[in-house]
């Protein structure tokens, strides 16, 4: 797959045979993935057309720019679903100010798709004018309906929600995979090793949504293997608390250093809240509980 980064009026080819998804697509959830899959049926070269920050964020509608996937998990989950070309287009104040037809002009007429495809509530200009119906003016556009999960539009709006409620079974049945994070081991304070459950602590590579502060069973991928994990998400309040939250994962049947090293995180189930124990022996003896969850739970 070939990436095209750029900004607002950068000269860009032209692609006849191509079929340009728009959208931000974040988390590509089923419904995206239906998106993408429908206009692969297309029989023409597919792209996909996203930009590096959220819109919502750059506008200020959003306090910070997290998100479900970063630009780097699109690309792998394009790649896999057989897109070719994928345009990453930087959003910031031109852009946000940037009319429907400015969009058209500078964006879409050069990179000359033989046809769009778009979900039904598709925007794109200033004051959010632009629509699939404007599309056709100039394009052969495809619009897909949404998808739904027991009467629930799929939308990356729900699936967010979701996550910071803890719910990771449905966020699981929407995205089509288990909620992934991705980040570097950092040097923490090696209070679980004192109990024998060392725990990976992480510095996140993106600004990922964070879940609901508890305890979760899921899996962690090191060394391209992947490992039963419990998974702690909050402020260890035994011992050494901390003013803001942090994931800390415990990769079972596993014995590496990891500081330093990259780990994928896959959120599975919510088992309880964090809790404040007596003494590290009561907070041992929790964690060996949840310990034999996690292995009877998982596949």
């Amino acid at each position: 797959m070939e990436i095209i980064q750029f900004r607002l009026g950068d000269k860009l080819d032209s692609y006849p045979d191509l079929v340009l998804c728009l959208g931000f697509f974040d988390g590509v959830h089923l419904g995206h993935q239906s998106l993408i899959k429908k206009a692969r049926k297309e029989g023409y070269k597919l792209g996909v057309l996203s930009f590096n920050s959220s819109p919502a964020y750059v506008m200020g509608y959003k306090t910070s720019d997290m998100c479900i996937t970063s630009i780097s998990d699109k690309a792998d989950l394009f790649e896999d679903m057989g897109v070719d070309y994928f345009f990453i287009m930087d959003f910031d104040k031109e852009v946000m100010k940037a009319t429907k037809d400015e969009f058209i002009d500078k964006v879409l007429l050069p990179i000359n798709p033989t046809q769009v495809v778009c979900g039904p509530d598709y925007r794109f200009g200033v004051r959010a004018e632009g629509d699939p119906t404007y599309l056709k003016r100039y394009f052969n556009v495809k619009v897909i309906d949404f998808e739904n999960y027991q009467n629930q539009k799929i939308s990356s709006r729900n699936i967010i929600d979701l996550i910071k409620s803890g719910k990771m079974e449905i966020v699981t049945e929407m995205l089509g995979r288990p909620y992934r994070i991705n980040g570097t081991v950092m040097v923490g304070l090696k209070n679980g090793k004192k109990i024998e459950f060392p725990t990976a602590n992480l510095s996140l590579e993106y600004e990922y949504i964070y879940p609901k502060v508890g305890v979760y069973i899921g899996y962690g991928i090191v060394f391209g293997r992947k490992y039963k994990a419990i998974i702690n998400v909050g402020t260890h309040p035994t011992v050494s608390p901390l003013s803001q939250p942090i994931i800390e994962v415990h990769l079972l049947d596993f014995d590496e250093n990891l500081y330093g090293k990259n780990i994928f995180v896959e959120f599975v189930r919510y088992i309880r809240d964090e809790m404040k124990f007596e003494n590290l022996e009561e907070l041992k003896k929790q964690l060996n509980k949840d310990k034999q969850k996690a292995k009877k739970l998982l596949q």
